[in-house]
């Protein structure tokens, strides 16, 4: 008999030792009878943005403080989904809304008009209170530091 680590079976030698399966055996690779997408998965609609008439106080969405104060309070996600809403109202194109549209919108950095998406031509700065859910190294080097 051959040494082997697998478990003996009376009357079985160290060849015929595996795992049960059915007779059926799987198909090869990228061959499939599974439709190619999910049955609950849903296309987003697309949607094209614009870029508010009125400017307010802030800073363009390209600035660096967008990066550095904002993603610590929304999550990188919602505001690369900034960016990508910012850069599609600025050249006129569309695109699939937006995961994050939500958090934009319940923040006030986008907003609905009937079917359109409009956000503002610069990205407001944070506010006290968004201020104090900055971890503490940022909250220290923030331009407008919330009162402690």
């Amino acid at each position: 008999m051959f040494p082997t680590n697998s478990p003996q079976t009376p009357g079985i030698g160290p060849h015929q030792v595996r795992p049960p399966c059915s007779e059926a055996h799987a198909s090869g690779p990228g061959v499939s009878d599974l439709p190619s997408i999910r049955p609950t998965a849903m296309r987003r609609r697309s949607i094209t943005p614009r870029i508010e008439t009125g400017t307010s106080g802030g800073v363009v969405a390209t600035h660096d403080y967008v990066r550095r104060y904002w993603i610590p309070v929304i999550g990188p996600g919602a505001v690369a989904d900034l960016l990508r809403l910012t850069a599609a109202a600025q050249s006129g194109r569309s695109l699939p809304e937006p995961t994050h549209l939500p958090s934009l919108l319940r923040l006030g950095l986008a907003r609905r008009a009937q079917d359109t998406v409009i956000v503002p031509r610069t990205v407001r700065t944070l506010d006290h209170a968004l201020i104090r859910r900055l971890p503490p190294s940022l909250r220290r080097t923030h331009p407008h530091r919330a009162p402690a």
